[in-house]
């Protein structure tokens, strides 16, 4: 695991939309959460057909799956560094991961310059960021286990103690079970089954 790494982490609750009128040109913040394996491009395409009148989509998101992290900007016609980075910044400043801000613009007629560009679109999606509901979530992983039927007691109090999520069980001839639980204690609760089992654990 790569150091300061941190399964825990700031997003937004539900999708939220915000107006911005400035000289003008009208702009529309829509803030989504998206999940780690989730296209944030569909996201994209279905904002701009959305806004297909527009005279931009300009957008900015941020993800964190796993030890990875990972964004993207897009100025989408504007100026340079005009749009996406602002966009990018104001999630930044939120400290918010697994999110997606489009940025929809209609030109009023007003040139506003780089510099007045760039606040708008970064005051446009931080205001949508600022009104939306945020939650921690979790980086989580699932293992696969099989363990003897006379060391379930056990392992149930091993379960309860940390907290972890039951998503399969079953009981045969071996008891087994899928749990998911935060990455960064994957392998403490692995070394724990082991010595609560005498070693009898069997990991998939």
């Amino acid at each position: 695991m790569i150091p300061n790494f941190s399964d825990e982490y700031l997003t937004i609750k539900s999708s939220v939309r915000t107006k911005l009128k400035v000289e003008g040109s009208i702009f529309i913040a829509t803030a989504i959460p998206i999940d780690p394996e989730e296209s944030a491009e569909e996201w994209i395409r279905k904002i701009s057909k959305e806004f297909f009148g527009a005279t931009h989509n300009c957008f900015g998101w941020r993800i964190k799956k796993g030890e990875q992290e990972s964004f993207k900007s897009s100025d989408a016609g504007e100026p340079r560094g005009t749009a996406g980075k602002p966009i990018l910044s104001a999630i930044e400043s939120e400290k918010l991961y697994n999110i997606l801000v489009v940025v929809t613009r209609y030109f009023g007629g007003v040139k506003l310059g780089t510099g007045g560009l760039s606040r708008a679109y970064r005051s446009c999606a931080q205001s949508a960021l600022q009104k939306a509901e945020k939650v921690t979530k979790w980086i989580t992983s699932e293992i696969s286990f099989s363990y003897p039927l006379s060391m379930t007691g056990r392992v149930n109090q091993i379960i309860s103690k940390y907290n972890v999520r039951v998503l399969e069980s079953g009981f045969m001839d071996y008891a087994k079970a899928r749990i998911e639980i935060k990455v960064s204690l994957l392998e403490t609760i692995k070394k724990v089954l082991v010595e609560a089992t005498n070693g009898q654990v069997k990991f998939e």
